[in-house]
């Protein structure tokens, strides 16, 4: 971990400090085993296994939202794991509710479910650490699914409506996603999309919703405040895996378009894009998405990123080429969408709109073998340079990607292991969505692969809670 990485853990705010995510917390059991020098573990979980202790086997980012839906006088409230941005046009979350009782962690969310399929409408909220989160967070887990209804009132805290639907909106969040279950439509190539606005991925159902508008604080919006997010876990590791390299220095040789990267993320700033507010409202600046996805599409690259912040990480998306090569794609678009079994989900572009969206090489490579590897990446500047490198370089102009990025690879004849990375997860390709620009994969993990020096004297630290913060702070 690098100066950088220390300063940012121990200058994390209280706040965020009380949120914070510590994997693993306990020795690991006997259901990791030694293999060439790291530990394994083979997902072939029982139910009463799961019964009896049901969390995710191991550590991957994932941010935590607050989501409202309503309809015929009821209202609900729930937490979601993972919430991501799956597609770019038409501009798509999916959350992920889970729908077959494993234990009382992961138990069926079936008022919300019903609720939210019976309206279709839902507003995805960020609140800032604090007093109404903690309020917000504590009512969820003692109050039961059944009784989510009276979950919003039990707060005690403010809601108005959302803009473009009737979703209660907690006053105090500072951002908010609008949206509606998807439609059946077409992607710019006539193919069909979204027959159903949802696809039962093992033990839970994932919902694809179509953002129609966003909220952000005015103060935010206006630049006084900044949201600060930290999107990698922070970790040290004990002995070396990253070869030498100079993987920025190339890169910026190269005189093409480049994506831009930090873990330490700031919206707004310098290195974002203005948030373009359609309308005022009380404190918040509003932006309306066209309904039509041809009507929202931006070629311009720099026009073409997100139109505001909304937390996402990184998975380290591994594959083989055909001629034998190791390729990786860092994908922003993963995540995890079912426990059992355990399911991450990157999602590869396809469509040909512009440098920052087109297709992609491991979206043939991982279509031709039905696998890939999903590696863990943590907060370092050697780390950070080879995901701005690969993420920046096709396999098509540098074979020698993975080694220009200035990582060490491990021939792994289900996918290149990337030996820098703590955690490593070995996925089979179950199914794939077509969802407009992106093609989301369903990666059934069959193995986890872990560093000897991830343990618990030497843990991942996450906190899935951005801040907000005075941009002078």
């Amino acid at each position: 971990m690098t100066i950088a990485a220390e300063q940012s853990y121990h200058q994390r705010s209280d706040r965020l400090k009380a949120h914070d995510y510590v994997w693993p917390d306990v020795p690991l059991n006997g259901e990791w085993t030694e293999h060439h020098g790291s530990r394994e573990r083979h997902l072939n979980e029982t139910a009463e296994t799961l019964a009896l202790d049901s969390r995710w086997p191991a550590f991957f980012p994932s941010p935590i939202s607050l989501v409202t839906t309503c309809g015929g006088g009821t209202t609900a409230l729930e937490k979601v794991v993972g919430a991501s941005i799956v597609n770019r046009f038409p501009y798509v979350i999916a959350l992920s509710f889970c729908r077959q009782e494993l234990s009382p962690r992961h138990h069926v969310r079936d008022q919300f479910m019903r609720l939210l399929e019976q309206t279709g409408i839902a507003a995805i909220q960020f609140l800032a650490p604090g007093d109404d989160l903690n309020r917000v967070m504590s009512v969820i887990q003692d109050m039961p699914d059944k009784t989510t209804g009276s979950r919003l009132e039990r707060t005690g805290l403010s809601t108005r409506r959302a803009q473009t639907n009737a979703a209660p909106v907690f006053s105090s969040a500072y951002l908010v996603y609008e949206a509606r279950l998807v439609s059946p439509g077409h992607d710019f190539e006539g193919q069909p999309i979204f027959e159903r606005p949802f696809v039962d991925v093992g033990s839970h159902r994932v919902y694809f919703l179509e953002i129609t508008a966003i909220q952000l604080r005015q103060d935010i919006a206006s630049g006084d405040m900044q949201i600060q997010w930290c999107s990698l876990p922070e970790w040290q590791p004990l002995t070396d895996s990253l070869i030498s390299q100079a993987a920025l220095d190339r890169l910026s040789r190269d005189g093409k378009y480049a994506k831009g990267y930090t873990p330490h993320y700031r919206f707004p700033s310098a290195g974002t894009i203005a948030f373009e507010a359609d309308e005022h409202c009380g404190n918040m600046a509003i932006k309306h998405l066209p309904p039509l996805p041809s009507d929202q599409v931006e070629v311009d690259n720099d026009r073409a990123r997100w139109p505001c912040f909304f937390p996402s990480s990184v998975g380290m998306i591994t594959s083989w080429d055909s001629d034998g090569v190791p390729n990786l794609m860092p994908c922003g678009s993963t995540t995890i969408v079912s426990r059992h079994p355990l399911v991450i989900t990157p999602c590869v572009s396809y469509a040909a709109i512009n440098e920052r969206y087109a297709p992609r090489k491991s979206l043939e490579s991982i279509r031709r073998t039905g696998r890939f590897g999903c590696g863990v990446p943590y907060v370092s500047d050697d780390v950070v340079a080879a995901i701005r490198y690969a993420g920046n370089v096709s396999l098509v102009r540098d074979p020698y990607k993975l080694r220009n990025a200035g990582l060490d690879v491990e021939a792994d004849p289900w996918a290149p292991v990337l030996r820098a990375m703590p955690v490593h997860f070995d996925c089979e390709v179950t199914s794939e969505v077509r969802l407009g620009t992106h093609i989301m994969f369903m990666g059934e993990v069959k193995r986890i692969r872990l560093r000897r020096d991830v343990t618990a004297d030497n843990p991942l630290h996450w906190c899935p809670w951005a801040d907000v913060v005075p941009v002078s702070g």
